[in-house]
């Protein structure tokens, strides 16, 4: 799949701001653009069943595991973890030095 091209125009200082985020992130000001335009419309989410929908948000935001979001869209766990990869999703497996001592 190729990806396709768009182009914008903002304000000068919302050009600007994007740029000392994008420094601050170390990412490029493309890719901030493209998580925000993903994060606001999330066109691959459109094929899910609303029971799916929640469960991945769930997941996202760190309520649910890899195993109970796996259940909930009727796959395995490495079929979920695929389907996360090909959909661009990044789960947040940051935990607090405490977490050890609750698992």
């Amino acid at each position: 799949m190729q990806n396709a091209t768009i182009h914008i125009k903002v304000k000068p200082e919302i050009a600007k701001g994007l740029k000392e985020l994008s420094k601050k992130r170390e990412t490029s000001v493309g890719e901030l653009v493209r998580q925000a335009l993903f994060s606001c419309y999330q066109i691959e989410l459109l094929s899910l069943g609303e029971k799916q929908r929640r469960a991945l948000e769930a997941f996202l935001g760190g309520y649910i595991s890899m195993g109970k979001l796996a259940e909930e869209m009727g796959m395995n766990v490495w079929e979920t973890r695929n389907w996360l990869r090909e959909h661009d999703f990044s789960p947040n497996y940051s935990f607090l030095e405490g977490d050890t001592e609750n698992a």
